[in-house]
């Protein structure tokens, strides 16, 4: 694997999606967002790196469960911070399906 100006932009694509879905866990009253909004950020990234598509998904998870951890405050409610942590390890889990599925569509487009 090496390291190219298009997987540093597409890194940089991850960093970002990342942030939106701290930010949709963070303002959810259910799962229901961060469930819908994480599989189609993860699917596009599965799209812009169908072969390393797994390294931008790994990179998501870090940081996504290490901005939980560091960053967003935890809430003082047990229930809301078990959804928070229900949407979390959840979006976690959905970030590799979402780009699996995402670099099988960008390989099943390229051969058609």
């Amino acid at each position: 694997m090496t390291i190219d100006r298009q997987l540093l932009l597409n890194l940089g694509l991850t960093l970002i999606s990342s942030v939106l879905i701290l930010v949709c866990i963070k303002v959810a009253t259910s799962i229901h967002l961060p469930y819908f909004v994480t599989p189609a950020l993860a699917a596009g990234l599965g799209f812009l790196e169908p072969r390393r598509g797994w390294l931008l998904a790994a990179v998501q998870t870090v940081v996504i469960w290490l901005g939980y951890k560091l960053v967003v405050p935890t809430p003082d409610n047990t229930a809301d911070a078990d959804i928070e942590a229900f949407g979390l390890y959840g979006s976690m889990i959905l970030t590799f399906v979402g780009s699996f599925i995402g670099g099988l569509l960008k390989r099943g487009l390229d051969k058609g």
